[in-house]
C-alpha cells in the first residue's frame, strides 16, 4: 500500500472513535414523499453583501445542514503539508493527533469549530464592552464564559455586532484552533479572509497550521524531533504538567511504526502503589545513584529515594512521583 495512504488510513481510523455517533431513522413503509423543491445554491463568501461576517450570520441562521462532505482531510492534505514542511507525513499526523485531540475541523451541521475568547475580545476593544456585554466581553479569562460546540456562534455573532474585526480575531478556528488574530502567520492577509478560508475545508485549515508553524519557526523544530522545544513554543510553558513534548513523541513513534514508547506517567505514585510503573521509577532512580530493589513496590525505602532526588532537583520533596518528578528522571 502506498506509505501515504497507509498512514491517513491510520489517522481515519484514530479520528473515527472521536467522531460522535449519528442515529439513523428507521424507513417507513408509506408512499414516497413529494420531492422538496431545490435549495437555492449557497452564495459564495466574496460575494455576499455582507461580507464575511454576514456570510457566517446566514450560515449560522440557516438549517443545520447534514455533515459536511469534501471537507475531511485527504492523504493528498497530509501529503501536501509534508511537502510544505520538508517532513514526513507521519510527523504531520503527530501534530494533529496531540494538538486536535482526535476532533475534526468541523462541527456535525457544517460550521466550523471555533472558540471564542471573551478576555480577548475586551483586550481589543478597550474593555468598552465588558458593563454591557459580560459574557462576551470581560476581564481577567473566565472558563465559565466558553458555551462549546455549536454554542460558541451566537456569542461570535454577538460580539461580531459590536465589533467584527475584533470578533472574529478573538475567535480560534478549525483543526489547530488558530486565532484569528494570527492570521498573517496563518498565511492571510486579513482576518476576515482567513474566517473565510477556515469555512471551506480542513484541507484549508491544515494549510493554516502549515503557514504558521513556517512563520514561527516551529518547522525546524519538528523535522529536528525536538518535541521539547516545539511542546515548549507552541504550547507554552503548561507543556510540562501536560507532557506534551513525551506525548508528541508517543504519537509520532506510532504514525511512524517505530517501537512504541513507554507511556508518560500522569498519575500520582506514592507509598501502597505497586506495578511495573513502580518498576520504571525504581529504575531510574537506581540510575541516578539510589541503590533500590527494584520489585515494583512503592514502600517506604523509595518514598525516602523519592524524596532525596526531588530535594536534589530543587522539587518539593513530598516522596510522591506526579508529572514533574517523573519528568525530571526521565519517564
Amino acid at each position: 500500500m502506498n506509505p501515504v495512504l497507509r498512514l491517513f488510513t491510520w489517522w481515519a481510523s484514530r479520528r473515527k472513535a472521536a467522531a460522535p455517533a449519528v442515529r439513523t431513522a428507521a424507513p417507513i413503509a408509506s408512499a414516497p414523499a413529494p420531492a422538496p423543491p431545490a435549495a437555492a445554491p449557497p452564495r459564495a463568501v466574496e460575494d455576499h453583501p455582507g461580507g464575511t461576517l454576514g456570510y457566517l450570520a446566514e450560515a449560522l441562521n440557516a438549517p443545520a445542514p447534514a455533515a459536511p462532505r469534501g471537507k475531511s482531510l485527504g492523504p493528498d492534505d497530509l501529503a501536501r503539508a509534508a511537502a510544505a514542511l520538508g517532513d514526513s507525513v507521519a510527523a504531520v499526523q503527530a501534530v494533529l493527533t496531540v494538538e486536535t485531540g482526535g476532533a475534526g475541523g468541523f462541527l456535525t451541521d457544517g460550521r466550523p469549530r471555533i472558540l471564542f475568547e471573551a478576555h480577548l475580545f475586551s483586550r481589543a476593544t478597550g474593555r468598552h464592552w465588558d458593563a454591557s456585554h459580560p459574557k462576551i466581553s470581560a476581564q481577567p479569562w473566565d472558563r465559565r464564559l466558553y458555551a462549546g460546540g455549536a454554542g460558541e456562534w451566537p456569542r461570535l455573532k454577538a460580539a461580531a455586532a459590536l465589533n467584527r474585526p475584533a470578533a472574529l480575531s478573538s475567535a480560534s478556528w478549525g483543526l489547530a484552533q488558530i486565532l484569528g488574530s494570527n492570521h498573517r502567520a496563518a498565511g492571510h492577509a486579513t482576518v476576515e479572509g482567513y474566517a473565510a478560508a477556515m469555512q471551506e475545508s480542513e484541507g484549508r485549515q491544515l494549510d493554516a497550521l502549515v503557514s504558521f508553524l513556517r512563520a514561527e519557526g516551529l518547522d525546524r523544530l519538528l523535522r529536528a524531533r525536538d518535541w521539547t522545544g516545539f511542546a515548549r513554543r507552541y504550547n507554552g510553558p503548561g507543556y510540562v504538567a501536560n507532557a506534551y513534548d513525551q506525548k508528541l513523541a508517543a504519537a509520532y513513534a506510532d504514525a511512524a511504526g517505530l517501537a512504541p514508547l513507554a507511556r508518560p506517567i500522569s498519575s500520582m505514585l506514592r507509598i501502597g502503589h505497586r506495578g511495573g510503573v513502580v518498576l520504571r521509577v525504581q529504575q531510574a532512580l537506581n540510575q541516578v545513584g539510589a541503590s533500590l530493589q527494584a520489585d515494583g513496590v512503592f514502600g517506604r525505602v523509595t518514598e525516602i529515594a523519592v524524596q532525596q532526588f526531588q530535594d536534589a532537583r530543587g522539587l518539593a520533596p513530598d516522596g510522591v512521583v506526579g508529572p514533574a518528578t517523573a519528568r525530571a528522571l526521565g519517564l
